[in-house]
């Protein structure tokens, strides 16, 4: 056909259609179709001329089209996509852009903007009449809920772990484990929360509760803009580890840290002093030969160096000893210092906030031969003074005669005495204070139980654990001083019974409980390590084993949250082996 005659052509049909067919903007009209057909063969679409996803807050989109548009109808747009946006309205722009504006989307996600009623100038629809729109402000972080990087083994106890993200996800699959501990631990199934929580479940088969680590990577899970989680999770867990080999066996003693971080191995059946310098691997013999201090006597740290040590029993002796002295912890020098007013072993010692010591009751003399044997048990206590280095007795008696108990001074100054005894068999169910300031001394809260020789612990929160008790009818109840309530109760059992274990805090606020015999004076101490799951669910779990079994042991913790485990008695014989507890690998 010639191509000069063909508007001829084209409006000699249009005049042979009727005229409700005559809308050339009508893709049914005949018109309409013809026009279509001698236009480009390319489908009509509008893409978008702006960025498709917007790492930021968003409030247009402008679309260009491959065509020229026919008029919109913009309130029916508007109504059409009211439901995902708001304040949203809809302009053409020349002849082949639309600008599309609305209220920002501050949600990241996929977005849909409805555009069925979009005709070209030759009435064609589009080919995509559903346009997608991507917003991502932030890209996914995953995060460990209720639990501390540095943890422990108690970590796995309930047998899932809880996952926050910092936005909805669209896919949460199976996490990937690394590292030392992921062969020991099998994921079996993950419960979806809401779109940004997740419980994943799995089984555990650890064959030691030494230190690990654990690396938790989620390349299966991501956002609702389609970006993949960035991060992963790091879990160092901490264990046994053995430490170094002390040079004297000792039971029954308190080891001590100075300033450095040192730690003091001193007495406990054997007359001599060994210390282990902060990041050495040896104890250093200071003092090989101290003065006789068989056992029961009790030490404090008077300053960053200084350690202060008082009392105690010569081995045959029938009477406790008066004397004090300090040991330099820094230069090793041991000096006698003043005497007590009485005589005493198995008493309380405690470093009151204005810098002097309060010693506490204990026994004065004892005989030891049965059936004649007794203690002589003080209801007296005294206060030295380190600068002038001399004791005075407090006038005021205490409200009972205590030894074999327990004494920790609390946040507001009090003094708080726990249990003791005052015969042997004779365990005690009451407590008493000690207020500085007016220097007396009133009745504390009943215990739920009697008991002595038994251990205190303030915990961070301020609260008292009590613990440890080798006289107490025979039961494994763990109490805990409330302080605020002023009441003690059985906050939980232990496992096993622990009478002369070792308990510390540990970072997460659990207390781990090492050690400590079966019953009373028994050469059958638990290696079970367990953990009491303090202000969370208050319950113990078991933490592995120890290397041996060991009770009338002693501890300290390092400002890094590890333990040193050391001494004290396995099998009958003093134990000269140690056990760090941590995070050393």
């Amino acid at each position: 056909m010639n191509k000069s005659i063909f508007p001829f052509v084209l409006l000699f049909v249009g005049c042979m259609i009727q005229s409700e067919f005559k809308n050339v903007f009508d893709p049914k009209s005949v018109t309409g179709i013809l026009l279509s057909s001698i236009s480009s063969g390319a489908t009509f679409e509008c893409n978008e001329h702006s960025n498709s996803k917007s790492f930021g807050n968003i409030n247009q989109v402008l679309l260009k089209c491959n065509r020229e548009l026919a008029a919109l109808d913009t309130e029916f747009l508007s109504d059409l996509n009211e439901q995902t946006f708001t304040n949203v309205s809809f302009t053409k722009v020349g002849n082949d852009q639309l600008l599309i504006q609305f209220d920002p989307l501050n949600q990241d996600g996929r977005y849909e903007i409805n555009l069925k009623s979009v005709v070209s100038g030759f009435g064609e629809t589009l080919s995509q009449d559903m346009y997608p729109i991507i917003v991502d402000t932030q890209l996914p972080v995953i995060s460990l809920t209720n639990y501390l990087p540095i943890t422990d083994y108690t970590f796995f106890s309930s047998r899932y772990w809880d996952f926050a993200s910092s936005e909805p996800l669209n896919q949460f699959g199976s996490p990937l484990l690394s590292g030392s501990l992921a062969s020991s631990i099998v994921i079996r199934s993950i419960q979806k929360i809401d779109d940004s929580n997740f419980r994943v479940y799995f089984e555990t088969n650890f064959v030691s509760n030494e230190p690990g680590s654990l690396t938790i990577a989620f390349p299966n899970a991501e956002d609702k803009a389609l970006n993949n989680v960035t991060n992963s999770i790091t879990i160092r867990l901490i264990g046994l580890v053995p430490g170094p080999t002390l040079h004297y066996g000792r039971s029954e003693f308190e080891a001590f840290q100075n300033q450095n971080g040192d730690v003091i191995a001193i007495y406990g059946y054997n007359s001599s002093a060994e210390i282990l310098r902060r990041g050495t691997n040896d104890f250093i013999l200071t003092n090989p030969s101290l003065p006789e201090i068989h056992r029961g006597e009790r030490g404090v740290m008077l300053d960053g160096k200084r350690l202060f040590i008082t009392g105690g029993l010569k081995i045959y002796a029938s009477t406790a000893l008066p004397e004090s002295y300090i040991f330099d912890t820094e230069t090793t020098s041991f000096v006698q210092s003043g005497s007590m007013v009485q005589p005493r072993h198995m008493h309380d010692i405690v470093k009151l906030p204005n810098g002097k010591v309060m010693v506490i009751g204990g026994i004065k003399d004892y005989t030891p031969v049965l059936p004649g044997l007794y203690f002589t048990t003080l209801n007296s206590a005294e206060i030295y003074d380190p600068i002038a280095e001399t004791f005075t007795e407090i006038t005021n008696r205490m409200m009972s005669p205590r030894s074999f108990s327990c004494s920790v001074v609390l946040n507001d100054g009090r003094v708080f005495i726990v249990g003791g005894t005052d015969g042997i068999f004779a365990p005690k169910d009451t407590t008493e204070f000690y207020d500085p300031m007016t220097e007396s001394f009133s009745w504390g809260p009943s215990l739920p139980i009697p008991v002595a020789a038994l251990k205190c612990l303030k915990l961070t929160d301020g609260n008292v654990l009590i613990y440890g008790a080798q006289l107490s009818n025979l039961s494994n109840a763990t109490m805990l001083f409330d302080v605020a309530k002023n009441r003690v109760m059985t906050v939980a059992n232990s496992l096993y019974r622990r009478e002369w274990s070792m308990a510390l805090e540990l970072p997460d606020g659990g207390v781990l409980f090492y050690g400590g015999a079966y019953r009373y004076n028994t050469s059958e101490p638990s290696r079970t390590i367990e953990k009491l799951d303090y202000g969370k669910s208050n319950s113990f779990y078991v933490m592995g084993m120890s290397r041996t079994s060991i009770s009338k042991h002693s501890g300290v913790k390092f400002s890094d949250g590890t333990f040193l485990f050391l001494g004290g008695e396995s099998g009958g014989m003093f134990n000269h082996g140690t056990e760090y507890y941590g995070l050393i690998e």
